[in-house]
């Protein structure tokens, strides 16, 4: 298996397909939707690589036929990371970060144990704050103060954020709902 396709696996293990918030998206008010998963979300666009059956070569489908769908070179899934406690993590900030003691864990080597945490400040908009990475927190390509040295990015729906090589987009509640109902099957 290639790196890249190695960190792609490790990714899809640290987030939750989109589809998995599609029944709740149609049978929860946005309030309760917010109420079940959180006030934020970070999503990842990623490819799935899968073998061809026959011979080597590119094969481009343009229909739903389920019965031939493991033919198909590649697939596009958007996995979710919720923003919000996990109880993994000590105190009232929301912690990311490579290792499995995060709320929201990043499974790719760029992202540092501890990567960045974010808080809501009450009747605010959630902030992001670098906790000294390694490599780095960008919202929108603007570098994140780290922890210490600048107070937090307030973070708006739709904010493209990066955590070492790993590119994010935030969405909040309401957009992630929208979103999985636009994209139910």
């Amino acid at each position: 298996m290639s790196a890249a396709s190695s960190t792609q696996q490790d990714l899809k293990a640290g987030g939750t397909p989109l589809e998995a918030f599609q029944a709740a998206a149609r049978s929860l008010s946005p309030e309760e939707f917010e109420d079940r998963y959180g006030p934020g979300f970070l999503l990842l666009s990623t490819a799935g690589l899968h073998l061809p059956t026959g011979p080597a070569m590119t094969e481009v489908r343009l229909d739903d036929d389920d019965e031939n769908s493991g033919d198909c070179t590649a697939d596009i899934a958007v996995l979710v990371y919720p923003l919000r406690l996990g109880g993994r993590s000590a105190g009232h900030l929301i912690t990311l970060g490579r290792t499995s003691n995060n709320d929201v864990v990043v499974p790719d080597v760029s992202v540092s144990r501890m990567h960045a945490f974010v808080k809501a400040p009450p009747g605010g908009p959630l902030q992001i704050v670098d906790a000294k990475s390694t490599n780095g927190t960008t919202v929108n390509g603007r570098s994140v103060p780290a922890q210490g040295h600048g107070p937090g990015v307030d973070l708006k729906s739709g904010d493209s954020l990066r955590f070492g090589q790993v590119e994010f987009t935030f969405v909040d509640a309401a957009a992630l709902r929208e979103y999985a109902l636009a994209h139910a099957a």
